[in-house]
């Protein structure tokens, strides 16, 4: 969807979602790489590759934002529906994200 989405500290993330999904661990707002606006670098410095077997996901972060945790998937799960190669925000993390009349 065509919207501008904002964290909590009103520092611009993307300019539109894919999605939400729901999973057993909660919402997700599904990104593809060419809408999020900031940078993302790796907390635990890893080359991050697409479909690499040897984890789920990896943890990316906004630079210069270390506690905004982003999820870029490399391996399906049985508890959601995430697709290999996108990346997943909690929706809790982002400006009025939840209010409908604020963020259409």
């Amino acid at each position: 969807m065509k919207q501008n989405i904002y964290l909590k500290d009103e520092t611009l993330f993307a300019n539109e979602f894919v999605r939400v999904i729901h999973g057993n661990r909660g919402d997700y707002v599904e990104f593809k790489k060419d809408q999020i606006i900031p940078d993302l670098i790796s907390k635990f410095n890893n080359n991050i590759t697409n479909n690499s077997n040897n984890f789920y996901y990896y943890w990316l972060y906004p630079v210069n934002n270390p506690e905004i945790k982003v999820y870029f998937q490399q391996r399906i799960v049985k508890y959601a529906d995430y697709k290999i190669g996108m990346y997943y925000v909690s929706p809790d993390l982002f400006l009025d994200f939840k209010d409908p009349e604020k963020l259409f």
